[in-house]
């Protein structure tokens, strides 16, 4: 059956969660738009990649900064994340993919692009479940980098599931494993939410505006200031 829902509640679809939190696996690296494209044209040419069943991730998504907290936006433009089902997953794919042979014929994704060669990789946790409503091909989110304080990964699931809830948006955590500035393991998290249109997302952002949430004294998490992106899906695996 193809799968026709986005990034996310695509992955958590395709995991099979139900009653239990899903996980997966995500590979990202951090890149330019090149001079003399634009964005729609990194997206247009990512969608044109043949993605063949022994590479393909779970999800291909590129997430486009708009207002991100930190200097990312001074030296880059998106962050290119593959989503995998497990880390064998994982390892099963990229192993495919290095072993293809070089060559190609038409524009490619380095022509329009430049990544950095720096990847990070994280576990995500899916704090809140879909809603079964199909997501466009692009859509909004927000993340914040929050310091868990003592608190465990499980207790940050939790929240960002009630933010998720209280926004109307799918919430995942995401707790990196590799790469990256050096910090203390389970330290920090990254929460990430994605909203079903951009007028959902300007419609829960106004109605927390309107009326704040009274700080959860008993709660140790501490988040940052948050960042706001575009989410676009390149590639879905349908098996």
């Amino acid at each position: 059956m193809k799968m026709r829902l986005s990034v996310l509640v695509f992955v958590v679809m395709a995991l099979g969660a139900s009653s239990v939190r899903a996980q997966t696996i995500q590979r990202g690296r951090a890149c330019s738009v090149n001079d003399g494209f634009s964005m729609a044209d990194v997206v247009e040419t990512a969608r044109n990649i043949n993605w063949s069943e022994a590479t393909a991730p779970v999800v291909v998504r590129i997430r486009e900064a708009v207002a991100v907290a930190g200097p990312f936006q001074e030296d880059y433009d998106f962050v290119f994340e593959l989503y995998y089902s497990s880390y064998a997953d994982m390892v099963e794919k990229r192993g495919a993919f290095r072993r293809l042979p070089g060559g190609r014929n038409g524009r490619g994704f380095s022509d329009v692009a430049t990544c950095s060669e720096a990847v990070r990789i994280s576990n995500v946790t899916f704090a809140t479940p879909p809603r079964g409503n199909e997501f466009p091909q692009s859509t909004l989110f927000a993340s914040t980098l929050c310091e868990l304080n003592g608190a465990s990964i499980a207790d940050a699931v939790t929240l960002a599931g009630t933010i998720g809830e209280n926004l109307g948006a799918v919430g995942a955590v995401f707790n990196r494993t590799f790469g990256g500035p050096r910090v203390p393991r389970n330290s920090s998290v990254s929460f990430n939410f994605l909203f079903p249109s951009p007028a959902d997302f300007g419609t829960a952002l106004d109605r927390i505006r309107q009326n704040p949430a009274t700080p959860d004294q008993q709660n140790a998490i501490s988040c940052s200031v948050g960042s706001f992106w575009v989410s676009h899906v390149i590639h879905r695996r349908t098996n």
